[in-house]
Order: structure tokens, then C-alpha cells, then sequence
């Protein structure tokens, strides 16, 4: 396993200073985000540009572990599906002249409107016809495990991909998420999710009590170290089913204990690796 720092951790730097930043703090990577925000490339980046981009991971002794972009899967609409589509076959292109392997979409929320089996019908052509694109381009389109989606459990992702081919599917293991919506055991989710993962997203939280009701249960962000996650035991695990992934730090909160945003993810890399 190699660690990988997601740059909208970093979002208050540029993406220099982000990269600049993970190699100074011990990661081995940097998973760059791509949104139209500006946060930290935009989806009409030119080939020049991620050619430097490129030069300047590489120059800071770094690779690019993906592309993390916020194109969905499992969109109703059909013109809003062509055009999410049309993004991630771009994206892929990105992620190849960066030198990444994945590219992230997202699933779409579920559409009452057409109920789930019809979605989910929508949900495998779309991501199969995004498989395709990385397929051309030698990048393996992950989604996201993610509360508000279609796709918050382990469960879920497996009855969305059952059957599919995989030689270009992957999905993204974030336990962190499931403490909002999905949650099953971690234990469980590595098992299920074992063929599956390509990437690991890192971070802690507390679930909080409500007086109102709630869809999702309401979280807090805490340092690894002392949120309801025992990673310890979670990183043991996949090490026991033989991941060899990246495990990418989204810690999107800095905390009181840490001075500045540097100080932080250098204790979270060093608390990583105390643990592999």
C-alpha cells in the first residue's frame, strides 16, 4: 500500500503548493481533483497544461494516483447523461496524460420519479459505456462508495455490478462514508468489497445525536486516531486479503490539535505508516 494525499484536503493552495506539500509530508502520490470550481483542474485543462502538471508531480518525486472528478453514473435525464459522459471520456484522456491510472465518478443520487430498478438499469449502461472509455485510454473508471447515492454500501455496490465485467470497473472503499449512510461492519465491507477496490479513502468520524429527522445520520470529522473507525484494525485487513492499493487521505477538516493544514496531513502520512 502507498499513500496518497486527495487535493481537495489542500484546497486553500494551489496545486503546486499541494504537491510541493504531499512530498514534503511523506506520501507517495497525490490523487488531483478536477471540477469546474477551478479546485485544482477544470475539465477544459489543455494537454500543454497537464503535460506540466506531469513534470511537476514527477520533479517532486511523485506519482498521480488519479483523477478524482464529480461526472456521475446513473444519471435519468438523458441529454445530462451524454453530457456527464462526454466528461468522462475526456477525463480519462486527462488521467492518461497525467500518468494516472483512475479516474473517479460518482454514482447518482437515486430519482424516485423511476425507482431503482429502472436506475439501476441506467447505472450499469452508463458506467459499462465508461468502462469502454477507459478501456481506450488504459484507466480503470472508479466510483465512489458514498452517502446521498446510489451507491452507500457495500451491499449496494455489489447488486449494482453484479454480473458486469470488471477488467476496467473499480470502486473506491471510503468507511468513513458509511458512517453517514451504508454503514455495515468495515470487516464486511473489505470482504465484499475485495475484487472491487482500487483505491481506499482515509479519514475518521463521530456519528452525532439529533432532535430532528434525519435521512443520513449526522457525523463530525476527528484525527484517524480517535474517531468511531479503528483503522489499525481496518489497514490489518487489507492487508490480510492482500490490497495493494493507494490509501488516500480525504481528511477535510483541520483539527484542533494541528496547527495549519502541513502539520496535519505530515502526522496523518506518519500515522500511516506506523500502521503498515
Amino acid at each position: 500500500m502507498e499513500l496518497s494525499l486527495y487535493t481537495l484536503v489542500t484546497e486553500d493552495f494551489s496545486l503546486e503548493e499541494s504537491i510541493t506539500m504531499a512530498a514534503e509530508a511523506g506520501y507517495q502520490a497525490v490523487d488531483i481533483r478536477q471540477n469546474e470550481d477551478g479546485c485544482h483542474i477544470t475539465p477544459d485543462v489543455t494537454d500543454r497544461e497537464l503535460q506540466q502538471i506531469r513534470t511537476m508531480v514527477e520533479e517532486a518525486g511523485l506519482q498521480a494516483s488519479g483523477v478524482t472528478t464529480y461526472w456521475q453514473v446513473g444519471i435519468p435525464d438523458a441529454n445530462e447523461a451524454r453530457r456527464h459522459q462526454e466528461g468522462l471520456r475526456r477525463g480519462c484522456q486527462i488521467a492518461r496524460i497525467l500518468g494516472a491510472h483512475f479516474l473517479r465518478c460518482s454514482p447518482a443520487d437515486l430519482d424516485l420519479g423511476i425507482g431503482y430498478e429502472a436506475q439501476r438499469k441506467l447505472f450499469r449502461e452508463q458506467l459499462m459505456q465508461a468502462a469502454q472509455y477507459g478501456a481506450d485510454y488504459d484507466v480503470t473508471i472508479n466510483f465512489e462508495q458514498h452517502s446521498r447515492t446510489m451507491a452507500a454500501s457495500a451491499g449496494q455496490i455489489l447488486d449494482l455490478t453484479r454480473g458486469l465485467p470488471l477488467d476496467h470497473i473499480g470502486v473506491v472503499y471510503d468507511p468513513g462514508n458509511t458512517m453517514v449512510e451504508g454503514f455495515e461492519r468495515p470487516r464486511n465491507q473489505i470482504e465484499m468489497l475485495r475484487y472491487l477496490m482500487k483505491a481506499v479513502h482515509v479519514k475518521n468520524l463521530t456519528v452525532e445525536s439529533s432532535t430532528e429527522p434525519q435521512e443520513c445520520f449526522p457525523s463530525n470529522c476527528t484525527p484517524l486516531d480517535s474517531g468511531f473507525l479503528q483503522w489499525p484494525a481496518i489497514i490489518n485487513q487489507l492487508k490480510q486479503i492482500g490490497y495493494d492499493g493507494y490509501l488516500t487521505l480525504e481528511e477535510l477538516v483541520r483539527h484542533d490539535r494541528f496547527a495549519s493544514v502541513q502539520e496535519m496531513i505530515a502526522w496523518d502520512a506518519q500515522y500511516l505508516r506506523s500502521l503498515l
